[in-house]
């Protein structure tokens, strides 16, 4: 009988982290098929906290709040909201592709009968970015303010608003409510805006580090450990790097030896389609051998690991710690070619994945094997960099060639914007003013100048 998904009588939350769950799975870094997906998980929360494998462009993080604020402003208030803004969703998919740039978005195959919905994909976001300042499902939200109420003079601190969303947010072009054509382009006060937001609110990250650096990153770049920008990073920042570095270099070759086993037991099974797919594995995991050795994997002290994993309020379990340790020194142990024919590691990898996954463990399972589609999360952790290289080089592109506008942070209540008052491990460009040290706010007043 095939396998059915089916809503119960669960909450709307519940609902949408299940459709997230599915999505989430079609991504190939989702695939936990060794059980070390709690440790990767704790480790790009820290280096950039607020992200997941389901977004795609930054300018939807202004494109639901507009679409909120708006319904409100219309009259409408609870489920009517509710209704009103997923409406008016699928309607700005017909408008992004009549802009032309369709890279990251939502509902670009099937237009609007998308299943899910940008707000439902960025809604925790939006709260990690304080966009949504309340902790609240996008059900409880319609009861809530929408938009700040008028201040009585120029100098009112919008701050102290009970509006759900940011008070300072930009509002959106004259035309957006048309839904005729649209597009990713951020403005240039747009992504100002947004930048000083995510500065706020992830101090000491990554991803902090690399916005505050207006950082643009390479197509080509697979892993944050090789940007120019991200190699500057210092102190906590760069020690939470390195860790996620040795822990994808090394697991990565537990990786490929579980790709080894299964090609092999395919060839058992007679499965034509995969003939090839051992050699082919083989031959990267002796490749992997020879960088393992010009790394400093061999004097990884992993108690700095598990460290930071249980910072992270979800520390990882005994027999996972056992396996991760376990792997890393019998790597540092065998030396030269020939791992994929080793009894001890491939013994290793086979009780693993039946420890993790049990009854569905492909190497004991014919039935999944047949269903095999020949390689099972063989690609080396990234720790989500491209999505997090495509939210950065939005906000590149509206910094530096977006369109300019009369908006900025802070003008609304006759204030400068905030900046944040140091930003941990920078140590290269003129970002720092030489005695305070803190990043200059005119530069992020001024999107024209400056190299905030």
């Amino acid at each position: 009988m095939p396998a059915i998904l089916a809503w119960l009588d669960h909450s709307e939350a519940e609902q949408r982290r299940a459709r997230e769950i599915i999505k989430f799975f079609s991504q190939p870094e989702s695939r936990d098929e060794l059980g070390i997906g709690g440790i990767r998980d704790a480790l790009s929360n820290t280096l950039f906290p607020g992200t997941s494998m389901l977004l795609t462009r930054a300018r939807y993080l202004l494109f639901i709040p507009w679409l909120y604020r708006e319904g409100a402003r219309r009259g409408h208030v609870g489920p009517k909201l509710t209704q009103w803004v997923e409406w008016n969703e699928r309607q700005l998919i017909g408008a992004l592709r009549n802009g032309g740039d369709h890279e990251g978005l939502i509902g670009r195959y099937v237009g609007a009968a998308v299943r899910d919905l940008p707000s439902g994909i960025y809604w925790n976001t939006l709260r990690r970015f304080g966009i949504l300042r309340r902790e609240v499902t996008p059900g409880q939200v319609v009861g809530l303010p929408q938009s700040p109420r008028q201040a009585d003079d120029a100098t009112e601190f919008l701050g102290h608003s009970n509006a759900v969303w940011a008070p300072t947010l930009p509002p959106p072009p004259a035309e957006f409510f048309d839904f005729e054509r649209c597009d990713f382009a951020l403005t240039r006060d747009e992504a100002t805006w947004l930048a000083e937001q995510i500065v706020n609110a992830v101090p000491e990250t990554l991803l902090q580090f690399l916005v505050a650096r207006r950082s643009r990153i390479a197509d080509h770049s697979r892993y944050a450990w090789e940007d120019p920008d991200a190699d500057a990073v210092s102190g906590r920042v760069r020690d939470a790097l390195d860790e996620a570095r040795r822990f994808a270099l090394a697991m990565h070759g537990a990786a490929l030896l579980y790709n080894v086993l299964l090609a092999e037991r395919a060839e058992e099974l007679d499965i034509s389609r995969h003939d090839g797919r051992r050699e082919g594995f083989a031959t990267q995991l002796d490749e992997w051998r020879a960088e393992l050795d010009t790394s400093d994997v061999d004097s990884w002290d992993l108690n700095g690991l598990w460290a930071l994993v249980a910072a992270r309020g979800n520390p990882a379990s005994a027999v996972t710690r056992s396996f991760v340790t376990d792997w890393v020194g019998l790597a540092r142990g065998k030396r030269g070619a020939g791992l994929a024919s080793d009894d001890e590691a491939r013994e290793l990898i086979w009780k693993r994945e039946h420890q993790h996954k049990r009854g569905q463990a492909r190497l004991g399972n014919d039935r999944l094997m047949r269903q095999w589609g020949g390689a099972s999360g063989s690609w080396r952790l990234t720790f989500r960099w491209r999505v997090v290289a495509r939210l950065l080089n939005d906000m590149a592109d509206g910094r530096e060639n977006g369109r300019a506008g009369a908006w900025y942070p802070g003008a609304l209540a006759g204030r400068p914007a905030t900046a944040p008052a140091s930003l941990p491990g920078l140590r290269r460009r003129d970002d720092i003013h030489p005695r305070s040290r803190s990043v200059r706010t005119g530069d992020i007043m001024n999107t024209c100048s400056g190299t905030w």
